[in-house]
């Protein structure tokens, strides 16, 4: 594997054969006299049991969804049960349950990936949905990481062609952290931006069918979620990509999907990736109006969540933007533009491979009006600033 440094959290990295018995001498080592709660779900449960079959769990029903109703559940139990350590048996959604519930209860959590799902297996950030608003929590990184490919290979196809699309959203992701620099002076860190290039490289240098493939997707999700404690934050993580998928999540443009996460964000990744390649052809500064942000442009499309768009989007992030530095720096955007993947390459490597790549395929509307009305109201779900907040301003 290559050389995942550990962060300020998460002293303990651990991805090979070994993991499952490493995972195990980690409990007796380092918690030894504290009792641990495996927290899984339906789809888990008898990894749960097969491999921690000394640990008590919490089995959530069915597919567990990360909502604040849960993680308080979770939390109660490690509190009232006086647990000292937790472990996430599962995917996203678990992991973001325990994360939060590990938080609220004031102990440790190490996560045991069952699935190459999604990129937040190690983030100190919790994703959760709370009154039907898709919001990022400042939560709890696990203190260990151990993903047994004997474990996460096993894992249905759906699910590692889902961190497939994770990873190669970090092309619009760390677009728009560059596009940011130039237009707002946002501080790079070149370091992460080259770890995320060079995973997203070696899983693309691989055919779905070798061995090495789930493990090269693992990698490079574990190696985006570090970059998150590294930086402190999400930034390289998630962009436009990620925003349109929070929407479709929120559920204000449609009834709820039973598609996943990096499903989405896989499909958003082309929409965006399409938009961003127009760029070049426009004059962004000549054609930039500052929009009125205000709760009647919004309620149509966020309905009763829309006090909480306005209080993530206050202050202005663009209050500062002006024609002329969108001017200065459209030619480095240009420039970023055109080392972008052709959106036709891309879209015909996820067809290959099996990935889902439009709107149908994921259970939404597939019309240039949901996707525009997408690309439109997406930015506002973060106060983050994005190439795509820009145009929509220009839109």
């Amino acid at each position: 594997m290559p050389v995942i440094s550990p962060g300020p959290y998460t002293k303990t990295l651990i991805i090979g054969e070994e993991a499952k018995k490493n995972a195990c001498k980690f409990f007796s080592e380092e918690f030894s006299s504290k009792k641990g709660l495996v927290v899984c779900d339906e789809n888990t449960e008898f990894i749960a049991g097969r491999d921690f079959p000394d640990l008590p769990r919490m089995t959530f029903e069915g597919g567990a969804v990360a909502t604040d109703i849960n993680g308080d559940a979770a939390a109660l139990r490690l509190s009232e049960g006086g647990f000292g350590f937790a472990v996430a048996c599962g995917s996203g959604s678990i992991s973001d349950i325990t994360r939060y519930a590990a938080a609220k209860a004031g102990i440790p959590f190490v996560s045991y990936p069952t699935a190459a799902s999604m990129d937040g297996f190690v983030s100190s950030v919790a994703a959760m949905t709370i009154d039907g608003r898709k919001v990022t929590l400042p939560s709890k990184a696990p203190v260990a990481l151990f993903a047994d490919p004997s474990v996460f290979s096993s894992a249905p196809l759906r699910l590692t062609l889902s961190g497939v699309g994770d990873i190669l959203g970090k092309y619009i992701s760390l677009f728009d952290w560059r596009a940011a620099h130039y237009l707002m002076e946002e501080v790079l860190d070149d370091k992460l931006i080259d770890l995320i290039n060079r995973a997203i490289d070696k899983m693309l240098a691989l055919d779905p069918e070798d061995a090495g493939f789930s493990i090269a997707v693992m990698e490079g999700l574990v190696m985006t979620g570090m970059t998150i404690q590294y930086h402190g934050s999400s930034r390289a993580a998630s962009g436009a990509e990620h925003h349109l998928s929070h929407l479709w999540e929120m559920h204000c443009m449609s009834e709820p999907t039973d598609a996943l996460h990096g499903e989405k964000v896989g499909v958003s990744t082309l929409i965006v990736l399409e938009r961003y390649k127009s760029v070049p052809d426009e004059d962004l500064a000549a054609e930039y109006i500052k929009p009125e942000f205000t709760r009647e442009n919004l309620f149509h499309i966020y309905g009763s969540l829309t006090d909480g768009i306005i209080a993530e989007n206050t202050p202005d992030p663009l209050a500062s933007l002006t024609r002329e530095k969108i001017k200065a720096a459209q030619p480095e955007i240009n420039r970023m533009v055109k080392v972008l993947p052709d959106t036709s390459a891309l879209r015909d490597y996820m067809k290959k491979i099996g990935a889902l790549t439009t709107l149908d395929e994921i259970g939404l509307e597939n019309t240039a009006r949901f996707k525009n009305l997408s690309m439109k109201y997406a930015p506002y779900v973060r106060r983050r600033i994005t190439l795509l907040k820009i145009l929509n301003i220009k839109d």
